[in-house]
């Protein structure tokens, strides 16, 4: 049951970083597109997960809202 859920693309609308050691990294880029998933609990509260180059994020609907925007398709293309 780990992997049910909403598969969808997300789009970064603000920056997200973690300073690892002595360096600040960038782990969600402003604009980039992510996969992610939207699972429904039994409460009906949404969790999200966000699968990054490097690091993969599980947050609340209004942590993600903050940071990411649902889009409707899957980007085309990739830079």
């Amino acid at each position: 049951m780990a992997n049910e859920g909403k598969r969808c693309y997300c789009r970064c609308i603000k920056e997200m970083t973690m300073i690892i050691g002595k360096e600040e990294e960038i782990l969600f880029a402003f604009k980039e597109v992510y996969p992610c998933m939207i699972r429904t609990s039994d409460t009906e509260v949404n969790d999200y997960k966000i699968y990054g180059k490097e690091f993969a994020l599980s947050c609340s609907e209004s942590e993600f809202k903050e940071h990411f925007k649902l889009i409707k398709h899957q980007p085309n293309h990739k830079k």
